[in-house]
C-alpha cells in the first residue's frame, strides 16, 4: 500500500500543478477570446485553447530559460538550500526522474556483488580510495529505490549488460534473470 501511495504522489502533484497552471491561463485567456469575432460556446472552445496554447509557450520560455547557467546555478541553490529541507521533496523528484528517466543511464557500470553465498544485481556508482566500490543495489520492482552501500573490490563482478536489461529484470521481481545472467552464473560455479 505504500508503495502504491509513493507511486501516486508525484502523479497528483503533477495534475494538480497542470489543473492551477490551466487554471491561471484560463483567466489570462478570457480576454483575448472575447476580442475574437466567435459565439459563446465558441469562445469557451477558444478559451480552452488559448489556455493551453500559453502554457506550452511559458513551458517552452521556461525550458529554454532553465538551460543558461544562471538558472542551473539558482536551481542548484534553491533545492541544496529550502527544497531538500521538504521532506518529501527528494523522494518526490526521485520519482518523478524515475518516470521521465530515459535511457541516458549508461554511463552506470552492472554489476554483481557477493554477499556470502548470493549475489545481487547492483550498479557501480564509483570508487573510493579506501579500496571500497560504492555501488547502489535496485530494489524490485522499482529499480530506483533500493540501497547505497560500499563493499570490497573483490565482491564485484563487472556485467556486460545495459542498466535497461538489469532493470527490466528488477522490474519483473527477477523473473528473466537466468536469460540475462545465465553465462555469468554458469562460469562462477566452475
Amino acid at each position: 500500500m505504500l508503495g502504491g501511495i509513493v507511486f501516486l504522489i508525484p502523479i497528483v502533484v503533477f495534475i494538480a500543478v497542470i489543473d492551477k497552471a490551466l487554471e491561471i491561463t484560463n483567466k489570462l485567456a478570457a480576454p483575448l477570446a472575447k476580442v475574437l469575432p466567435v459565439d459563446s460556446i465558441g469562445e469557451l472552445a477558444v478559451v480552452q485553447l488559448l489556455a493551453m496554447g500559453m502554457l506550452v509557450l511559458i513551458c517552452f520560455i521556461a525550458g529554454l530559460a532553465a538551460k543558461t547557467v544562471s538558472a542551473g546555478k539558482l536551481v542548484q541553490w534553491l533545492e541544496a538550500n529550502i527544497l531538500e529541507k521538504v521532506p518529501a521533496y527528494t523522494l518526490l523528484k526521485a520519482k518523478t526522474e524515475s518516470m521521465l528517466r530515459s535511457d541516458n543511464t549508461e554511463s552506470m557500470r552492472t554489476v554483481l556483488v557477493q554477499f556470502d553465498d548470493s549475489w545481487q544485481l547492483a550498479f557501480e556508482i564509483e570508487r573510493i580510495e579506501s579500496g571500497k566500490v560504492v555501488v547502489f543495489l535496485p530494489g524490485s520492482p522499482d529499480p530506483w529505490s533500493g540501497t547505497v552501500c560500499a563493499v570490497a573490490e573483490d565482491r564485484i563482478t563487472p556485467l556486460d549488460l545495459t542498466v535497461k536489461s538489469v532493470t527490466n529484470v528488477m522490474k519483473r521481481l527477477g523473473k528473466g534473470s537466468a536469460e540475462v545472467l545465465g553465462d555469468v552464473l554458469r562460469s562462477d560455479e566452475n
